[in-house]
């Protein structure tokens, strides 16, 4: 995996008059021309841009910020002002100066970023001007074998889905799959790859982005295969009932009506918890849900309700089975394994 970088340079622009000193202040010969830069740095062999600035540093802090977007990487400038008291020669004075941060919130290493050792100091506009580049050869010597993990790590979670016998299982798996390929991990590298190098790319990873291809397909012929019966035996007004479709429907899992049709059974246990005060009647919920197949049990769903209460029977037990409801959303097949 790619770690995050963060780059952070800080650059002090003063009202006062700057020294530039290592500067020959003579133009470099990749920016003698618009072309000059494309011959330099060539787009088949470099990620290129320029970078301006008061300082050298900052400047090519600049040219990685501009680099840096090439790869969707957020770039933040923060500008503070601020009086700074000094004293020269005895006289005390106050000047307003200026302080820009620029934060690169990278969601890469910048593979060895380089600068242009001929930088140099405009000294018409009174900043540096240099070049941040990537070797695209180099760089993908040190991206290829990270990607090249992920890429074996879906391809072996693919290799499952397919081999799994059990229906219902089967579409966990490529649910897993699928969550995988969606990661910002995998799918932030996978991006970065086709900016660093896309014809190394396209030759070296083919067969993933094909199979990432053909997962919809497959995900939806599970599915279709996987039927599920809903097994409530006590219930009020359906909530229960109603809430499964709805987590399963979600899901993409077909509910039928004939436990024979189906491929796995969810049976559903609840407890109400009730109790009867002197102020009305109270509920304390709790359901458990056993998902199970020809292959025995494959989840088991544990709900608590919040405790309600009522004085009228129906408004009571109502507020307890829609609690399970609630507690139900987004808790549903958390364990996919």
């Amino acid at each position: 995996m790619i770690k995050k970088g963060r780059i952070c340079i800080f650059m002090l622009i003063s009202v006062m008059v700057l020294s530039c000193a290592s500067s020959s202040g003579s133009q470099a010969r990749w920016d003698v021309s618009p072309d000059a830069m494309r011959q330099v740095f060539p787009d088949s062999r470099y990620i290129a841009s320029q970078g301006r600035g008061a300082t050298r540093e900052a400047a090519e802090a600049d040219g990685a910020s501009q680099v840096a977007r090439f790869f969707n990487t957020e770039v933040n400038t923060r500008l503070y002002a601020m009086d700074v008291f000094i004293e020269r020669n005895g006289v005390g004075q106050t000047i307003s100066e200026i302080e820009m941060e620029t934060f690169i919130g990278s969601q890469m290493n910048l593979f060895g970023i380089r600068y242009a050792t001929d930088a140099y100091f405009d000294r018409q506009h009174s900043e540096w001007v240099t070049v941040a580049y990537i070797n695209r050869n180099e760089a993908w010597q040190v991206y290829m074998p990270r990607f090249r993990q992920q890429a074996e790590a879906f391809n072996q979670l693919l290799i499952a889905a397919e081999r799994e016998t059990d229906h219902f299982r089967k579409v966990l798996r490529f649910m897993s799959v699928q969550d995988y390929a969606r990661s910002s991990d995998f799918h932030n590298n996978e991006i970065i790859g086709q900016v660093l190098h896309p014809t190394r790319m396209n030759e070296e990873f083919a067969v993933v982005r094909s199979q990432k291809a053909r997962l919809p397909r497959l995900l939806d012929e599970a599915r279709r295969n996987a039927p599920i019966y809903i097994d409530v035996p006590a219930d009020f007004e359906s909530l229960i009932s109603n809430a499964f479709v709805r987590e399963f429907g979600a899901l993409g899992f077909p509910v039928v009506d004939n436990r024979e049709m189906a491929v796995a059974v969810c049976s559903v246990t609840i407890t109400e918890g009730r109790q009867e005060r002197e102020l009305g009647i109270f509920y304390h919920p709790s359901l458990q849900a056993v998902i199970s197949s020809s292959m025995g049990v494959l989840i088991t769903i544990s709900i608590e309700g919040e405790r309600t209460g009522a004085v009228t029977p129906d408004v009571a037990k109502r507020r307890a089975y829609q609690s399970l409801v609630e507690g139900l959303r987004g808790s549903f097949l958390v364990n996919n394994e």
